[in-house]
């Protein structure tokens, strides 16, 4: 029973419980976006959404195995480090290697039995496996983006892009360009999250060679943080009142603080919270911003 309970314990840290609602508001962006559109019904929405909560908790898994070497040599704080699991003796590689697979199985299933059922449409079972298989690639060997320089880029295209999309698509079916553009600052925020904790992980990552872009420009990176930031806050003036409601520029430029105090503390801390804050209230921001759209007009 000790030994169960263990791995058990084991099993939900390495699902990294505080970063996973962080999906859940990247889906909502898209949920919001697609009401903007039009009527939204709420099963397919929900079926959805636990498809790609279940994309999610594999890929953490994946991460887990992949990035115990680093993980093992990383201060561990909920948000970056990993989950702490397997250095601490709560789980093993082959637990979440296992954990991984299962759930990745349970994610093709439902997502085939969603499909087939007529839940959800085939484009948003094609997003799901999308998803699914570059959450693999991002961690796991022999393509292990995130040790190559793309990890970035991937991990904010599957929670800044891919997530809103499959909200969309659940809603609506194929999503235009318009509504990929709409996302380009999301994807820009979720930069600014995963540049942060990468930032944090930097030392760790060199003693193993995980090349991210804080190991391959060192303080430089923030560069990289600026234009995140700049795309993040600028990308939503730019495109409103065109493909961005006015709404949702104005809810944007209200959380300013919150960016501008992220871009002073770039590679003047250790700290992710800094960045992962500016994600969620720019997330929050965009939510906000469709809803009072849709409320005034």
């Amino acid at each position: 029973m000790a030994f169960s309970l263990t791995k058990l314990y084991g099993l939900w840290l390495m699902s990294r419980p505080l970063i996973l609602p962080s999906g859940v508001l990247a889906y909502a962006v898209g949920v919001v976006i697609a009401a903007a559109d039009g009527p939204v019904a709420w099963q397919p929405q929900a079926v959805g959404l636990a498809l790609t909560m279940l994309a999610n908790l594999a890929a953490h898994y994946a991460d887990e195995y992949a990035d115990a070497d680093t993980d093992a040599l990383a201060r561990h704080t909920g948000m970056s480090g990993g989950s702490g699991a397997i250095a601490a003796g709560f789980a093993d590689r082959a637990l979440a290697l296992q954990a991984a697979l299962v759930v990745s199985l349970l994610t093709i299933l439902s997502g085939v039995w969603a499909v087939i059922t007529g839940t959800i449409p085939v484009v948003a079972g094609m997003i799901l496996v999308l998803g699914l298989l570059g959450g693999w690639l991002y961690s796991v060997p022999p393509i292990a983006l995130e040790r190559r320089g793309w990890g970035e880029l991937t991990n904010a295209l599957l929670g800044g892009l891919l997530m809103p999309l499959m909200a969309y698509a659940c809603a609506h079916g194929m999503p235009s360009l318009r509504v990929y553009l709409q996302l380009l600052p999301v994807v820009a925020a979720a930069l600014v999250c995963i540049i942060g904790v990468h930032w944090a992980d930097r030392q760790a990552d060199a003693q193993v060679g995980k090349f991210t872009l804080a190991v391959i420009y060192g303080e430089k990176v923030r560069w990289w943080w600026w234009a995140s930031l700049l795309l993040a806050y600028g990308l939503p003036v730019f495109f409103s009142p065109w493909l961005v409601p006015p709404t949702v520029a104005l809810s944007v430029v209200i959380t300013l603080p919150v960016g501008v105090y992220t871009a002073f503390r770039l590679t003047r801390t250790d700290s992710p919270v800094a960045g992962a804050a500016t994600m969620v209230v720019l997330m929050l921001a965009h939510i906000a911003g469709y809803l009072w759209w849709m409320v005034i007009r």
